[in-house]
């Protein structure tokens, strides 16, 4: 067994895609099948022997260079899987903290959403209490004309606007839903990669040699 922290793991992860995609590349140059001549010898090669061996080694390395990839990545997955972290408040394993790294652009599509209702709601109320009180000041005219007493606006006003006043309708707290999600998003954004970087470089792993 070789031990390694996840950061190293991830590192050889990198250059093996990078050694598979090389050794690929060689074995569709003929390196594995070639036509030639009846019992002649392949260009480049002293014998068929020697043709036939190389192959055989080239289908193999790539084969142990996928099996390594593979070997490092499961130790990746299981450590992922058990390692816990605290993002934003909240208690994740590293593979969950990865994973919400995708799904934070659902929260931020929620997000977007509850503030353009929010601020289409205020702008449709700024208008409406406008009218309501252009209503209000045009009866309050012909009621009381210009010298009625404040106290006698306050009342006329209190009936009318319980009568045909308006108001928003606000079950979810928009406002403070909005800032409480807001905050959520942009410190697990700020945090989350530096918190999983910090934990792959504590956290040790066990490959196989």
């Amino acid at each position: 067994m070789t031990q390694m922290t996840v950061t190293d793991a991830l590192a050889e992860l990198t250059l093996l895609e990078k050694r598979i995609n090389s050794a690929r590349t060689a074995l569709d140059n003929n390196g594995l099948i070639t036509v030639i001549e009846v019992g002649k010898v392949p260009t480049g090669f002293r014998s068929r022997d020697e043709y036939q061996t190389q192959a055989r080694a080239a289908l193999q390395r790539v084969d142990a260079l996928i099996a390594r990839r593979r070997t490092i990545k499961r130790a990746i997955v299981l450590s992922n899987a058990a390692t816990r972290v605290s993002i934003a408040g909240q208690e994740l394993t590293v593979a969950e903290a990865i994973e919400m790294k995708n799904f934070i652009a659902y929260y931020e599509s929620v997000l977007n959403t509850m503030q353009s209702a929010y601020t289409r709601a205020r702008r449709d109320y700024d208008i409406a209490q406008a009218k309501v009180k252009e209503r209000l000041d045009k009866l309050a005219m012909e009621v009381l004309g210009k010298n009625a007493a404040s106290e006698k606006y306050q009342s006329l006003a209190d009936s009318f606007l319980a009568r045909e006043g308006v108001e928003l309708l606000d079950p979810t707290h928009l406002a403070e839903e909005i800032e409480r999600r807001q905050a959520f998003i942009e410190e697990f954004k700020s945090t989350c990669d530096r918190i999983l970087s910090i934990s792959n470089a504590r956290t040790m792993i066990e490959v196989p040699d």
